[in-house]
Formats: structure tokens, C-alpha cells, sequence
């Protein structure tokens, strides 16, 4: 299963998937997961382009790994903002990926930080203000979602 935590940034995504992949493995012992975070991505591929093709690119790398580790993960949990609807739909309507999408939003969110262009996601997705749950809170619920 392929987990998408998005949403701008500093609302909780890379805390979010840490935490996620913590609760998965203490719940099931035997459980493969891994992070892709948006973050390291762009340190690993040095594309360090934050335009919307830097961005694209950033996304579309994101998905490909995902997609390949999926077969040898039971988890990959996809962090990063990913700001284009179109590519997470694509992602999320591929019948062979079981694919949930979590949008992350807070005021918290920093001036200045924010993608101006960010797409929220329109349908099939879990939504989560995190500045009304808690990391506990909030990864419980993914858990039901994912469940």
C-alpha cells in the first residue's frame, strides 16, 4: 500500500509518516515500511529546482519510486507536498496501486513557506487539520483510513 501525505509545508507530513511507520511496525512486528520524503528526495537528487517543474519532477520521481517499492514494501508512505491534482489522481486511479491520499492543513503554516499553486485534493482522501489532533490523534485516524 502506497500512503500519500500531502499538503503545504510545515503541516505535519514528515512528522505524520515518521510516527506512521513507528505505530505500523510496533503494531505488526513483521511489517516492512519505508519513507519517501520530499526533503531527502531533493537532497539525494540534488534538484534543489522549486519552480513548477522543479516541483513536477520532484513529484513525479516521488511516485516512481513509490510505484517500485511497493513490491518489495507493505508500506511506502509518500511525503512531500505534492501540489498537482493531476498527478496524484493519476497515482491514485492506477488499479493496480492500492493508493490513499491524506491531506495534511494547518495555520501553522509559515508565510513565505507556502505553494501558492497547491491543488487540495478533491475526492477520495482523509482530511486532517493538525492543528485540532495531535500527532497520536492524527495517526490513528490515518490508521482507520488505511484500514
Amino acid at each position: 500500500m502506497i500512503i500519500i501525505l500531502t499538503g503545504q509545508p510545515n503541516s505535519g507530513k514528515t512528522t505524520l509518516a515518521l510516527e506512521l511507520v513507528h505505530k505500523l511496525h510496533e503494531i505488526h512486528k513483521d511489517v516492512s515500511a519505508i519513507i519517501i520524503d520530499g526533503d531527502s528526495l531533493r537532497a539525494v537528487t540534488r534538484n534543489l529546482d522549486y519552480s513548477k517543474d522543479g516541483r513536477r519532477k520532484n513529484v513525479q520521481t516521488a511516485i516512481d519510486l513509490a510505484i517500485n517499492s511497493e513490491n518489495s514494501n507493505d508500506y511506502t508512505v509518500v511525503s512531500l507536498v505534492s501540489p498537482f491534482r493531476d498527478l496524484r489522481e493519476l497515482l491514485k486511479n492506477n488499479p493496480k496501486h492500492d493508493i490513499k491520499e491524506v491531506y495534511l492543513h494547518s495555520r501553522r503554516i509559515r508565510e513565505g513557506k507556502m505553494v501558492d499553486y497547491y491543488e487540495p485534493p478533491l475526492k477520495n482522501y482523509l482530511d486532517i487539520d493538525t492543528d485540532k489532533h495531535t500527532i497520536e490523534e492524527s495517526v490513528k485516524l490515518i490508521l482507520d483510513y488505511i484500514q
